[in-house]
């Protein structure tokens, strides 16, 4: 009963995560600065304080007691982690859910495991779990390139057809100009560097070990004690998100559009990102108590059912959404072949956690 439990809560958090930003594409009156800067406000700072509060008992005392190490350390690596959370928001903008998703969910999960192991577990590169990591490394970015191909070849095909890759044309409010090819090369690079940078976060829960502690002794339990760390983790990495929506409103002059004549469509509008924030930090909150009734399998089978979970909604919301109309099979074949090596890897960096 306890593994029925960790493997449902897992399975509701990849869905939450893989669709929480579907409602990006609902937009009609606001801009994606708009957008971006109440949905970090809810994912980043209300949601994740609000489930700290809620869930773990005197919580201002826990962080009352911390040095300045024990806090400035998570919330450094999670402003990092900040440039990887913006830079997804643009490549969703740009390149839409199916490429941005396969890229920093792919890049993230090989540089998240890589990292760790030549970092501070040399000694087990070639052992049975390294290679195995290392393995899907390499099927991580084949998969990733091939990926990049599709993507590329779907924004020459909307090229040459004069119409939007990304977001349909009735969707004015956030649909773009189809770029050039550099700027789709620009546009891959921002998804890559965010891939590398997403691991971060991971580095910032681990930089919270004393935190953890201190909430456990405060009463905590132990399966949400990991909360009490998001809400400074993740302040750090709302500064960077906030400055730079706010920066558009500004050179945009954006600002007015929090302000709508009709209630019911301002209420419509922030709807959109507030769904958003908390569909991701309540999915990111539902893995982490999955994997508490998972046991061993925790950092195995559940690592790979969420992160595969993400990828099938993200492109579940892609080909709902309309980002592959009008293309030939030519044209996302690679893609698919792609979207399976990613899976593959997923199940690969799985087994070596198992096996680890």
């Amino acid at each position: 009963m306890t593994l029925i439990r960790g493997f449902c809560l897992t399975f509701l958090g990849g869905v939450s995560v893989g669709v929480c930003m579907w409602s990006i594409k609902w937009a009609r009156a606001w801009k994606w600065e708009n957008y971006w800067l109440l949905y970090t406000l809810f994912a980043l700072i209300l949601v994740p304080s609000g489930l700290a509060l809620l869930l773990l008992p005197h919580l201002y005392r826990a962080y009352a007691s911390l040095t300045p190490a024990e806090f400035w350390k998570p919330m450094l690596f999670g402003t990092f982690w900040g440039f990887a959370q913006l830079g997804n928001g643009i490549c969703i903008h740009r390149l839409g859910f199916a490429i941005s998703n396969a890229l920093i969910i792919g890049i993230g999960a090989a540089f998240g495991t890589l990292l760790p192991l030549i970092l501070l577990h040399r000694g087990m590169l070639f052992t049975p779990a390294g290679l195995l990591i290392l393995f899907g490394t390499a099927l991580m970015i084949a998969g990733v390139a091939l990926c990049g191909w599709g993507g590329y070849q779907r924004e020459e095909a909307a090229r040459r057809q004069g119409r939007e890759s990304g977001f349909p044309q009735k969707e004015a409010a956030l649909s773009h100009i189809t770029g050039t090819r550099g700027r789709y090369v620009v546009d891959l690079a921002i998804g890559a560097v965010s891939g590398v940078l997403a691991s971060l976060l991971n580095v910032a829960l681990g930089y919270g070990g004393d935190i953890i502690a201190k909430v456990e002794a405060k009463g905590g339990q132990a399966s949400w004690a990991p909360f009490a760390v998001w809400p400074i983790a993740l302040l750090g990495g709302s500064l960077v998100n906030f400055a730079y929506a706010s920066y558009l409103l500004s050179i945009n002059h954006t600002w007015s559009r929090f302000i709508s004549n009709s209630f019911i469509i301002g209420a419509r509008e922030a709807f959109n990102p507030i769904l958003a924030g908390c569909l991701w930090m309540g999915g990111i909150a539902l893995y982490s108590s999955g994997t508490a009734y998972l046991g061993a399998l925790g950092v195995s089978i559940g690592f790979a059912l969420f992160m595969s979970l993400i990828v099938l909604c993200g492109q579940f919301a892609a080909i709902i959404t309309g980002e592959w109309a009008g293309c030939e099979s030519a044209n996302y074949r690679p893609f698919i072949f792609g979207i399976a090596l990613l899976f593959l890897a997923i199940g690969a960096i799985g087994a070596a956690n198992y096996v680890e």
